[in-house]
């Protein structure tokens, strides 16, 4: 998300723990954006420039017309306007975003072993989106030998320019390679989404019982996401693919439809029927199995291997517009859509 990380006065608008981990990829923020431990929400909302209000006002034509049932939000401390938006849109300011994580985080899950804790933070563009991101601080361990462990975190992500919704879930990472593990869980546990009507920031109100209620039990889910991925992922490393199987699943996740039937028929991805950009797409996922980061050590040809690999191609070698749209394909666009496919027909396979 570098790229998408608001820079003004030369300093970016994102602040992170430096305590427990390496330093983000980007190597932004400045020494009073760097903590040595995890971030109080007050501290971490001032820190990464996120403390501005965002207002609603009129739409007016060139000549002095208002423009009626549309309006713009405008982020008041510097006077830009960040979208267009129905007259019914509901803000959610940044404080009341941070506030919802601090309460969740300090809830529920107070003086518990498997507290969150806020771990990055910052703005977007030029201020319509906003993001927080809170680690469990116990890792799920999948293989002891390898060091190759699971991270949790709690991600929430709010914009202002009417692009998308209020957003908080739970997401596995893999840290070896530093995939995001978005695999179908059951019941599609761990993630809650809040529309921009009138009444949004009544429901993120956590200090109301139904609402808290409501999100913890969608989101307070860290053992039943531990013990869920586990199973999945151990399911998955029994699994036996034949690469005729594997690039049959590929062909059907990554491929338009017409060009995966093509395939199927005759294993033939230079085929003239299957366009360029999708023999691409198809063979650089195909890399990424054999060689991508964290396949190294693997048995080749499970169903944990394939999945993987399909996870550090999207992480790694996918082409997307920015990083913002990666950000959002990871977690909760295509690519999530692919990777949950992909598993779903690895299943079916076995």
């Amino acid at each position: 998300m570098a790229s998408m990380i608001e820079i003004r006065g030369g300093v970016a608008s994102f602040a992170e723990n430096i305590g427990r981990k390496e330093r983000a990829w980007h190597g932004l923020g400045d020494d009073q954006q760097l903590f040595d431990r995890p971030m109080f929400v007050a501290e971490a909302l001032d820190a990464c420039h996120a403390n501005y209000k965002v207002e609603l006002q009129p739409l007016t034509t060139t000549t002095g017309i208002e423009i009626p049932k549309y309006m713009a939000t405008v982020r008041t401390d510097v006077n830009e306007v960040l979208g267009v938006v129905s007259e019914k849109y509901g803000i959610v300011q940044n404080e009341d975003a941070f506030r919802f994580v601090d309460l969740f985080c300090s809830g529920q899950f107070a003086e518990r072993d498997n507290t969150p804790l806020i771990e990055t933070c910052g703005v977007l563009g030029k201020g319509e989106r906003v993001f927080v991101t809170a680690k469990f601080p116990r890792p799920i361990v999948l293989d002891a030998q390898r060091d190759d462990l699971i991270e949790m975190y709690v991600v929430f992500t709010t914009s202002h320019d009417g692009s998308g919704a209020v957003r908080c879930m739970v997401t596995p990472v893999r840290v070896v390679c530093n995939n995001t593990l978005n695999l179908a869980m059951q019941n599609n546990i761990g993630r809650v989404s809040f529309r921009h009507t009138l009444n949004v920031n009544n429901r993120l109100d956590l200090l109301k019982q139904e609402n808290a209620e409501f999100a913890y039990k969608t989101l307070n889910v860290y053992q039943v996401y531990e013990n869920g991925l586990k199973e999945s992922l151990t399911h998955l490393k029994n699994i036996k693919l034949s690469e005729k199987d594997l690039d049959n699943i590929l062909a059907d996740v990554l491929l338009a439809p017409e060009a995966a039937k093509i395939f199927h028929i005759n294993g033939n991805i230079y085929d003239d029927g299957i366009a360029t950009r999708g023999r691409n797409i198809f063979l650089s996922a195909k890399e990424a199995m054999e060689s991508g980061v964290g396949q190294e050590g693997q048995e080749k040809g499970t169903g944990l291997w394939a999945i993987n690999g399909l996870t550090t191609y999207f992480q790694n070698s996918a082409n997307y517009k920015n990083g913002e749209s990666k950000f959002d394909s990871i977690i909760d666009g295509a690519a999530y859509d692919k990777v949950n496919k992909a598993y779903d027909l690895i299943l079916a396979a076995a």
